[in-house]
């Protein structure tokens, strides 16, 4: 059965709710619902007539939704990651509505919006496999201009390869001249705030993108560390999460 937005959640563009095994099928379905280039609407208006022969990126998933569940919420599991795989292949723009917005960016091509399939498929079933990634989240806190300052030092202080340490601990000395992720983190958190605390905004949405969107996610004990050790991470996969984080923190702060 298609799981709804938590309670309290509906309007909250970044939530992310449970997945279930019928959001797979949702997937699936609308990628052969978007099985050729002849039947995709490069004009969205998330307007999503019944008896429609072309379909954008987000009125497939809402046919697909409807077809596997009988029901359709805006800010249902499918729906919701794939707005967040939207957000990570095209993370240098920034649409006012994500699905929309790269289903009618002319720089996207279908075989780009094939790709959100697989990719979104890949990471609804790497949830269903790890019940931490997948457990219903709360609506988060709005973040501060020190919680991005946080991830833009982390940032700073991993400005070259040079500077990362390959090799992790959560033991961060204070004369050190090699950061690995956690580190820099925490170094950048003592920096700014003249504290490091373990759940911080900064570090908790760190780790949530890892557990959601690493290739290696699910099988990591500590994130962060685990995340920097991983032989298939590379220095620009660790400056690309940061990158990441500061958008999603900047999109929440309170204009």
């Amino acid at each position: 059965m298609f799981l709804a937005p938590f309670a309290g959640a509906q309007d909250d563009s970044n939530s992310r709710p449970p997945v279930t095994a019928a959001d797979i099928q949702i997937v699936q379905k609308a990628r052969k619902i978007l099985d050729s280039p002849a039947k995709w609407n490069r004009a969205d208006t998330r307007v999503c007539p019944d008896d429609a022969r072309t379909f954008s990126l987000y009125c497939a998933l809402q046919k697909a939704t409807k077809e596997v569940s009988n029901n359709f919420e805006h800010r249902g599991a499918a729906m919701q990651e794939a707005r967040f795989v939207v957000e990570e292949v095209s993370h240098n723009k920034d649409y006012d509505h994500r699905l929309m917005g790269y289903n009618n960016d002319p720089t996207t091509t279908f075989a780009d919006i094939q790709k959100v399939f697989d990719l979104l498929e890949d990471r609804i079933a790497k949830r269903l496999k790890d019940p931490a990634a997948n457990r219903p989240l709360p609506p988060k806190a709005t973040a501060t201009k020190e919680e991005v300052q946080i991830i833009k030092r982390a940032r700073e202080i991993l400005s070259s390869p040079s500077k990362w340490s390959r090799i992790a601990t959560q033991d961060c000395p204070s004369n050190a001249t090699t950061f690995n992720l956690y580190c820099a983190l925490h170094t950048a958190e003592v920096q700014v705030t003249g504290k490091s605390e373990d759940d911080s905004m900064a570090m908790n949405e760190a780790r949530a993108w890892i557990a959601q969107s690493a290739p290696n996610g699910s099988k990591y004990k500590a994130r962060l560390v685990d995340y920097n050790n991983d032989p298939t991470t590379s220095f620009e996969d660790v400056q690309k999460l940061l990158k990441l984080v500061e958008e999603r923190l900047s999109k929440q702060l309170v204009p």
